[in-house]
């Protein structure tokens, strides 16, 4: 990427850098996890570390199940777009079995 706005070329060259390993993944998570956690929480009584390492393992979720799908994730995007769909899956299915509330 060499257009745009200097701070954001600057990071996806940073992200770049790190490859396909777990650095990679763990950064490209915690973003994921933020994203995930604005979009399916209505309370945000969730904490920066539960947030993490929702991400982190939501990053995990979506970069094997391109690897069992055979489906190639070349670039920092696309891997972004699979920790994001994993990091969505498990906040939607955390969502489905939290345990409500008794009435007041």
């Amino acid at each position: 990427m060499h257009d745009g706005p200097i701070e954001f070329v600057q990071f996806v060259r940073f992200l770049e850098s790190l490859g396909d390993g777990w650095p990679a993944i763990v950064v490209l998570g915690v973003l994921a996890g933020m994203i995930a956690r604005l979009a399916t929480t209505r309370q945000r009584q969730v904490g920066f570390l539960s947030t993490c390492l929702l991400g982190i393992a939501g990053a995990v979720l979506g970069v094997e199940a391109a690897k069992f799908f055979a489906i190639p994730l070349q670039g920092v995007g696309a891997r972004f777009l699979a920790a994001l769909a994993g990091s969505l899956a498990l906040a939607l299915l955390g969502t489905l079995f939290r345990r409500k509330a008794p009435p007041q």
